[in-house]
């Protein structure tokens, strides 16, 4: 045994060795560390961050194709043209210079009611217009229907077209009036007057109760109502008045009257013209017998109405 632990005691002196040296190994380390990589008495250098350039944001794609309809696809910096407002001052509304003839104004309690009869001479278009209508010759539609006159847009202002003959005044403010009472009641009696006023002889002979005739005198606008009566015009002159859109129960239907009828005379005067119109109108107030001359698909007739 003694023999064996001299043979081998080398080997305790090698391990302690070599403890040692991992010791001496691991101390010499930590003094390196302390020495060089210890906190260091200078400020550290700090090196300014550049910001990266931001990448351009993307617009978001819209299906609204307006902004491209609008843009001028041979000038991109060119800018849309602003379209100017209509001037509507009334102070400043001047007579149309347009070959346009006013004949005739049929104005309503509503404006659908309304119409308005044009001529465009250089063309000899003519017809009857509502407001909201465009007018032949004009870049514009109808704005507005007086007795006298019709105003109407054109080239970015409004115009006016006055009635042959007349002189259309200047629009003045008017105070707000109270709503009148509604006259339901005095329709109802008109109607009934006209459904028992008038008496049908034949085809051409009518009676008419006097009484009936008074009324009308008295609220011309409501019998109005119950067609459109416009100016006709032959070879470019006034050829009497031409009904349209009548009523079963108006006046007119009960008269024996037809739409697309003329009416050419009354008596024997001669309807050329809203003027004529009215002084025939005048005349035979207190006339007791009417003979109205009448063209009726190309055919002249003759409608006789007595008064009682």
């Amino acid at each position: 045994m003694q023999d064996l632990i001299k043979r081998y005691f080398w080997v305790l002196g090698a391990l302690v060795v070599l403890v040692c040296a991992v010791f001496a190994a691991k101390a010499t380390s930590h003094v390196v560390e302390a020495k060089f990589l210890g906190d260091s008495s200078k400020t550290p250098r700090v090196h300014a961050v550049v910001p990266s350039p931001m990448e351009p944001v993307k617009q978001a794609r819209s299906k609204d194709g307006t902004s491209f309809a609008t843009r001028n696809m041979f000038c991109s910096e060119c800018t849309p043209a602003v379209t100017q407002p209509v001037n509507t001052d009334p102070s400043q509304i001047s007579t149309t210079s347009l070959p346009l003839v006013l004949l005739a104004t049929m104005v309503s309690e509503k404006e659908q009611g309304s119409y308005a009869t044009i001529v465009n001479t250089s063309t000899d278009q003519q017809g009857a217009y509502a407001i909201g209508d465009p007018i032949p010759g004009a870049s514009g539609k109808l704005k507005e229907i007086h007795f006298k006159y019709v105003d109407f847009e054109n080239g970015g202002h409004i115009e006016r077209l006055v009635l042959a003959g007349a002189t259309a005044p200047m629009p003045t403010p008017v105070a707000a009036a109270e709503p009148a009472p509604s006259g339901d009641g005095d329709k109802d009696d008109l109607q009934a007057s006209i459904d028992n006023g008038i008496k049908k002889i034949d085809d051409n002979n009518y009676e008419i109760d006097k009484s009936l005739v008074d009324k009308v005198l008295a609220n011309p606008m409501a019998v109005a109502k119950g067609a459109r009566v416009v100016p006709a015009v032959k070879n470019g002159k006034p050829d009497g008045f031409k009904l349209y859109a009548i009523r079963p129960s108006s006046v007119y239907s009960k008269l024996g009257l037809a739409n697309g009828d003329t009416l050419q005379s009354i008596n024997g005067f001669e309807l050329t013209s809203a003027d004529k119109a009215l002084e025939v109108y005048t005349k035979l107030r207190e006339a007791t017998s009417l003979e109205v001359e009448v063209t009726r698909r190309g055919k002249p007739m003759t409608l006789k109405y007595s008064i009682r």
